[in-house]
């Protein structure tokens, strides 16, 4: 019975968020074929650098998983070349904390602000997307970036994720 009750809760903690809203948060490297970093300077060659984060989605929802409503083409053809995500972790179960946490490197309970919904990611905590950007590379997100939560408050001039891009085309061109 106590197993019946727990795929029953699963389940439906799982249907709670249907949605699916892919958030790419980016970073490519500018490579050494001739383009330059932020100091001008020919920049060595580095590995590209792709964070995909989906907000409020679960595994059945995906073609891979067996969803036959949710069109997912790009997941299954990761699964069908070999990468399947099984499991997945988060720093906190909201997005805001979850993301900073992410973007910092620190646990929540270290982020002061940014560890609430609705907050604000004080300038105090480094994040990797100015980390990358003073390393010379081009970093931008598409979609939600971090948030929700105000940046002003902290002192800073634009989303803790990098500039923003329409989509991952606009930030690849």
């Amino acid at each position: 019975m106590r197993a019946m009750s727990r795929e029953h809760s699963r389940r439906t903690v799982l249907r709670r968020w249907p949605a699916l809203l892919i958030v790419v948060v980016c970073a490519a490297a500018i490579t050494a074929s001739g383009q330059s970093g932020a100091d001008g300077q020919p920049a060595a060659r580095r590995p590209n650098i792709l964070l995909a984060i989906a907000d409020d989605w679960s595994c059945p929802h995906a073609g891979v998983y067996g969803d036959a409503v949710v069109s997912t083409p790009t997941v299954d053809r990761l699964a069908r070349e070999g990468v399947r995500f099984t499991n997945a972790f988060v720093a906190a179960p909201s997005c805001t904390p979850s993301r900073a946490a992410l973007l910092t490197g620190q646990a929540v309970h270290r982020l002061e602000e940014g560890g609430n919904l609705h907050g604000f990611l004080p300038k105090s905590l480094p994040v990797y997307p100015d980390l990358l950007e003073e390393a010379g590379y081009l970093v931008g997100y598409a979609g939600k970036g971090w948030g929700p939560g105000r940046v002003e408050p902290a002192g800073r001039t634009r989303n803790p994720a990098g500039p923003a891009y329409k989509s991952f085309d606009e930030f690849l061109q």
